[in-house]
């Protein structure tokens, strides 16, 4: 109503990019951390879960946060653009929202948040890449049990539950890396609580849970089908 249709679509451009490069980008440094650790330090038979747990789960947040470090800028524009009736800047494009932050606020702007940014994506990644390999497993025996191979509804349905799960979870940094971004570098989790309680630390959090939900469902599936078609990789043989 405030901002038209156009408001709906807000940053979309930077958002877009931010998601297909993060998405390639995380894939392939995952890929390849899995395949280094392996040859390294290969698992052993005696393995307990929880190791393999930890395991998986520091092997997703460190491809996560060099891959949100790499795209900090985009994601930097990604939310000014998204705010900008509120924040008053006027941006025309991805391109020249870089350029005007880079020359306002120099290199110091464009990485602005990438404290809470990593707070919010090396928890996300590595809670949603453990609960996604378990519950791959999960509807892998349910497949088993009715004779047939996992197939795409599967492979949506661990995505989907992984990434709502991971996502509820890392919410609160997400709230502070915005507030960083958009208002004031100083904020924190201590200041947003007192100034109006722990429910703030969720706003937002219904729309961003749907969004990243149907983003993981998608992905996985996608990564999976891909990887089957390349004959396989480290995280799916």
């Amino acid at each position: 109503r405030q901002e038209g249709v156009r408001g709906l679509w807000a940053g979309v451009t930077a958002s877009c990019i931010r998601t297909a490069a993060g998405a390639g980008l995380y894939f392939l440094l995952l890929e390849r951390v899995t395949r280094e650790l392996n040859t390294k330090f290969p698992p052993g038979k005696d393995t307990n879960q929880t190791a393999a747990g930890l395991r998986t789960f520091g092997v997703g947040a460190a491809s996560r946060s060099l891959a949100a470090t790499l795209l900090c800028p985009i994601t930097v524009v990604k939310t000014r653009m998204e705010y900008a009736s509120v924040s008053g800047a006027t941006y025309t494009g991805v391109g020249q929202a870089l350029y005007a932050i880079g020359s306002k606020e120099g290199v110091k702007g464009l990485f602005s948040g990438l404290g809470s940014t990593l707070l919010r994506d090396a928890p996300f990644s590595g809670l949603n890449l453990v609960m996604y390999t378990q519950m791959r497993k999960v509807m892998a025996d349910f497949a088993a049990s009715q004779e047939r191979e996992v197939n795409v509804l599967d492979t949506c349905v661990a995505g989907a539950v992984s990434g709502g799960l991971a996502t509820f979870v890392t919410h609160p940094p997400d709230v502070l890396r915005t507030r960083i971004q958009l208002q004031n570098a100083q904020t924190t989790f201590r200041s947003i609580v007192a100034e109006e309680g722990f429910r703030a630390l969720w706003v937002g959090s219904l729309p961003r849970i749907m969004r990243r939900t149907l983003q993981q469902a998608l992905t996985w599936s996608m990564y999976e089908y891909i990887a089957r078609n390349l004959g396989g990789t480290s995280l799916s043989p």
